[in-house]
Order: C-alpha cells, then sequence, then structure tokens
C-alpha cells in the first residue's frame, strides 16, 4: 500500500475542508516581501557593477530597480491571497487530505496509520501573529506535509485528533 498519494488537477478543490488562518496571508507576504526585497537590491547592484566597471546598462538610472519593484508589488500582494483561497485541509475518515495550489493545483491524501508523529513549528512572525505550522511526518520523507496557517489555539489540538487517528495516540 502506497505511504501516500499526490493527485495533481487541473480543477478547482471542492468547497469542503478546513481553511487556514487569514493571518497566513500575511506571512506569506512577508516572505515574498523579503524576496522581492533581495531582487530589486540584486538588479540595483547589477546596474550599480555595470556602470562603475564602464558597461552599458540597457536602462537609465534605477529604471531596472524601479521595473522590478513593480513587478514584484503586485505578485507579492496577490499571489499570497490566491494561495490562501486555494488551501484547504480535511480530517477524512482514514486519511489526512491536503489540496492546495495557485498554478498546479495537488491534492494530498497522508493514511492516518502511516503518520508517525507531527511537529508543530512556529516562527517569531508566525507567534506575533498567533499562528502554528503542523509537520506531519511519515516512514517516507517524500510524503511529509505541513499546514500552514494553523491558529496557535487549535495547534495542539489538531495534533491530538490526528494522532488519535493513527491508532497510537502520542506513542506512534
Amino acid at each position: 500500500m502506497p505511504l501516500a498519494r499526490t493527485i495533481v488537477v487541473m480543477s478547482q478543490p471542492a468547497g469542503g475542508g478546513r481553511r487556514l488562518d487569514p493571518k497566513q496571508v500575511q506571512v506569506w507576504r512577508a516572505g515574498w516581501g523579503a524576496a522581492a526585497l533581495v531582487l530589486v537590491a540584486l538588479v540595483a547592484a547589477a546596474e550599480v557593477l555595470v556602470r562603475t566597471a564602464g558597461g552599458s546598462w540597457p536602462l537609465p538610472p534605477a529604471v531596472g530597480p524601479l521595473l522590478a519593484a513593480l513587478v514584484a508589488a503586485p505578485v507579492v500582494w496577490r499571489l499570497p491571497r490566491l494561495a490562501f483561497d486555494r488551501w484547504r485541509y480535511e480530517l477524512a475518515e482514514t486519511t489526512l487530505e491536503l489540496r492546495r495550489g495557485v498554478v498546479v493545483h495537488t491534492h494530498t491524501a497522508i493514511p492516518y496509520f502511516r503518520v508517525q508523529h507531527i511537529d508543530i513549528t512556529r516562527s517569531p512572525f508566525e507567534r506575533a501573529l498567533g499562528l502554528s505550522q503542523l509537520v506531519v511526518r511519515t516512514a517516507a520523507a517524500s510524503t511529509d506535509a505541513t499546514i500552514p496557517g494553523v491558529a496557535a489555539a487549535e495547534a495542539d489540538e489538531l495534533r491530538r485528533v490526528i494522532l488519535s487517528r493513527t491508532g497510537h495516540g502520542d506513542a506512534v
């Protein structure tokens, strides 16, 4: 029997399932925003290096970093919201079901009996927002799964419920 099933589909996920905490959008925006700032800084540094080396930069001064910022800003603003709208998880009868993906829609089903343990992680930013991530570990690392955007107050209970369905409780 397989450790988990991952099915890639190009249709809308079922309307059912649990949604992530809406504050998860802020976490993703902060992460994508930091990546966008690095991209803009890299474009600016490349421009400075080319110009100081006497090379020819194809754009007027500062236009490259400005264009990078103008392209990144709507992506940083919109993509996390789209990802949030697509994320669902469900505690089905025999499996933990995860549905996510903006471009490629992924449906992962992890049978409870394959779950070995569950970690609860909280970055400093997530702690500030009262969020947690549940990292579900199975025997095969390729079938591990993370559920982001779980309210910290609910994380322990969700972990307990999933572990109780494994048939071993906390002694998995």
